[in-house]
């Protein structure tokens, strides 16, 4: 049986369409280390080489270990309830800083006609 780490790197190489030796070149990871992370050889590998594969994918390293979400027509409703469950568990500080990051950028990116009239 494959562990989540296993299932969700092979998922990521997938959807990417990138190869062992192509996610090596551009992370720094070995090939041998991407091969026994996905052979289940390497349950848990050094937390540095993990953050370069989470990074090169634009997830986080943690999400690297959760369990593939499955495919149902809840998936939206799911990940939504995900997303403000963790939104919900941050420090004040820390959800004040993501609310104005979030705020920020979707002002950049709304076009005039949408704009808020304050």
């Amino acid at each position: 049986m494959r562990s989540n780490l296993s299932t969700q790197l092979a998922k990521l190489m997938k959807e990417h369409k990138v190869s062992q030796n192509a996610l090596s070149r551009a992370t720094g990871v070995s090939q041998p280390t991407i091969n026994r992370i996905l052979c289940n050889v390497t349950l848990h590998p050094r937390r540095d080489s993990l953050v370069r594969i989470a990074n090169f994918f634009g997830v986080t390293p943690d999400s690297m270990y959760e369990p593939p979400l499955k495919k149902t027509d809840n998936n939206a409703a799911t990940s939504l309830n995900e997303l403000y469950e963790k939104i919900s568990s941050l420090s004040d500080a820390d959800r004040s800083a993501l609310f104005s990051k979030v705020s920020k950028r979707f002002k950049e990116v709304r076009p005039d006609n949408h704009r808020r009239r304050d």
